[in-house]
């Protein structure tokens, strides 16, 4: 109904004149007519004409839509080809997510059980290697990569003309990409 209201203040007469009070206008009369089309079946005696009938209103469902026009659904993101970029900011996202999660868990649990630090010392002392690798691997990796990609993203606010082209923006995820690899993988190898 929205969309009909629209349609009829924006003709071909007043192209150039839409503005934003002749959009209210008809959003106005739009909810004022669903208001009265609510009011007029929730008021009316016989029901007979309303049980299969639903009430109208401003939302669109695109899918009922596409299906009553028989139209096939998109298939978006499974017709193009995977890219760098689209990864690195995929894991950008995830790996701040997980980094502030990490930091508000560990401030957290530190304060409903606090602990000394000879005391986690001694206790990360008792595992094995590999295990303080993992460990110590799944906390510099992610920190690593958010923070290298936080500086890529930096360099691309100076809007560098070597930063913003494509090829600029290949090269510095790569390096981001090695640099995560060698300061990830050579703090955890330390101690």
């Amino acid at each position: 109904m929205f969309g009909l209201a629209l349609r009829r203040t924006f003709t071909p007469s007043t192209a150039g004149l839409i503005t934003a009070s002749s959009v209210f206008a008809a959003s106005q009369r739009v909810a004022s007519s669903v208001v009265i089309q609510r009011a007029r079946l929730s008021t009316s005696k016989d029901t007979s004409n309303i049980v299969g009938t639903s009430l109208p209103t401003l939302e669109i469902d695109a899918f009922k839509r596409s299906k009553a026009f028989k139209r096939p659904t998109s298939p978006h993101l499974f017709i193009y080809q995977p890219q760098l970029t689209w990864y690195l900011s995929m894991f950008h996202r995830i790996t701040g997510g997980a980094v502030g999660v990490a930091l508000y868990g560990g401030a957290i649990w530190y304060l409903v059980c606090p602990f000394t630090s000879a005391a986690a010392a001694a206790y990360a002392a008792s595992f094995p290697w590999i295990v303080k690798f993992i460990a110590k691997s799944a906390i510099s990796l992610p920190l690593a990569f958010h923070t290298l990609n936080g500086f890529r993203h930096l360099l691309w606010d100076t809007a560098s003309s070597y930063g913003l082209s494509l090829k600029g923006v290949y090269s510095t995820g790569y390096a981001v990409l090695a640099g995560t690899a060698v300061i990830g993988f050579g703090y955890a190898l330390l101690f």
